[in-house]
């Protein structure tokens, strides 16, 4: 039972891995591009994009699909933090903000990430077998 358990939690984050959606975004004035893959190796073609002005969180600022490599342009007309929406309406989304400083020059342009693949991959196994020890601990206490 305990060779299960082990399995199940050493198994579990690789599945997850295997259907992740990447976003990655290039600054070069005056376009910001973002290239959409899953797992960080297939593109993600034909996807629904929407982007999101800093002026207006709310309503879309232009709207439109990844080309067959997964990338999609737009311009931004102002400095902010912008807001990338990609969906292949199958299940899998992610965001992105794009932060456009005021002169955008491209390489001086900051991109805010919730942490890679693997980053979020560790930290989930390092939680796994966190709750473990503490389990283990409390029984072995009895």
């Amino acid at each position: 039972m305990i060779r299960i358990a082990v399995w199940v939690m050493l198994a579990a984050p690789v599945a997850v891995l295997g259907h992740e959606l990447d976003l990655r975004v290039r600054l070069v004035a005056p376009v910001v591009t973002v290239e959409a893959a899953y797992g960080g190796s297939e593109p993600l073609p034909y996807a629904k994009v929407s982007v999101y002005s800093p002026a207006d969180a709310n309503g879309e600022f232009q709207t439109g699909v990844t080309d067959r490599k997964g990338r999609f342009a737009f311009v931004p007309d102002r400095a902010g933090s912008w807001r990338v929406l990609v969906d292949d309406e199958e299940g899998h989304r992610g965001e992105v903000t794009v932060v456009v400083p005021e002169k955008f020059e491209g390489a001086a342009a900051a991109v805010e990430e919730g942490g890679s693949r693997w980053e979020r991959a560790l930290l989930g196994l390092a939680i796994l077998f966190g709750v473990t020890g503490v389990w283990y601990g409390g029984k072995a206490r009895r």
